[in-house]
């Protein structure tokens, strides 16, 4: 492709949609998870209509759009939880790393293992703060002595910048901790497994200003080793923590890009209409 663009600066400039496929095909190659056409059934009813995206590695994706637009049903697509919804049906094709989820070789619950999820409302196990970042690699077998799990919990409880206000109470329960608090620990128990993509359900609508700021910095912080996914309704959020931005409308994805892009420029008068207050 490198080649191909070099090839054509002598000569007359590229059409604009032979730069937009050419640009496309070399986002391509940066590429976690790639949809096509996905649609998702409950029944009679059709939830998502032919949405087709390309996630990037190492970055914070943002899905915004009114309620029930289908945002969550997506996010719930890449790693297969509309598996245990009674009457859900997903067609299209839906890739992590060139790899088919939905193939019958793959395994649900190793797949949720390299993505992650972290819910709305904080959701620690009644399990001490320890146990609930050790659960995740015991039950895998990531580690085979107690120095290897307790180096591995404090390690994850660092990465969610959680370590330093629980370190002295690890044995502790995790639904003693503040709302903050336990949504970190949630995100520690998270990538305690090592997983590639971490999804993020509207991870700070139920948590107040401060805490809702801390979630933000960790965001930022650990898009440089995972992708990273987020629903908000919060477009302000949006803005802040993401680099790049989809717009969903009944069951539609409408646009994507780049966020200042899609905050500053939308394509569509939809997304126009959505970021300016017009409807939602």
């Amino acid at each position: 492709m490198a080649n191909d663009l070099a090839d054509t600066r002598g000569s007359a400039p590229l059409a604009a949609p032979a730069v937009r496929a050419a640009l496309g095909a070399l986002m391509e190659t940066n590429s976690k998870v790639v949809a096509r056409d996905v649609t998702v059934w409950y029944g009679d009813k059709q939830a998502l209509f032919d949405v087709s995206i390309d996630i990037p590695d190492r970055a914070v994706t943002a899905f915004i759009g009114p309620s029930g637009c289908g945002k969550t049903t997506f996010l719930r697509c890449i790693n297969r939880m509309n598996d245990t919804i009674e009457g859900a049906r997903v067609g299209g094709a839906l890739e992590i790393e060139g790899k088919n989820i939905y193939a019958r070789s793959v395994d649900p619950v190793v797949l949720r293992m390299r993505v992650g999820m972290v819910f709305q409302k904080p959701n620690p196990f009644p399990k001490s703060i320890y146990e609930n970042v050790a659960y995740g690699p015991r039950i895998h077998g990531m580690t085979k002595t107690k120095a290897d799990m307790d180096n591995l919990v404090e390690a994850a409880l660092k990465r969610a910048s959680l370590w330093e206000e629980v370190k002295d109470r690890l044995h502790q329960s995790g639904t003693g901790l503040s709302g903050g608090q336990q949504q970190r620990l949630v995100i520690a128990r998270t990538v305690a497994v090592n997983p590639d993509i971490i999804l993020m359900d509207e991870p700070c609508s139920a948590l107040d200003p401060i805490a809702t700021a801390k979630i933000e910095e960790l965001i930022d912080e650990l898009r440089a080793n995972y992708c990273i996914i987020i629903v908000t309704h919060s477009m302000a959020q949006a803005a802040r923590v993401s680099q790049r931005t989809a717009f969903f409308h009944l069951g539609r994805l409408v646009e994507t890009g780049p966020t200042e892009e899609i905050f500053t420029k939308p394509r569509d008068s939809r997304t126009q209409d959505y970021i300016t207050g017009r409807f939602g």
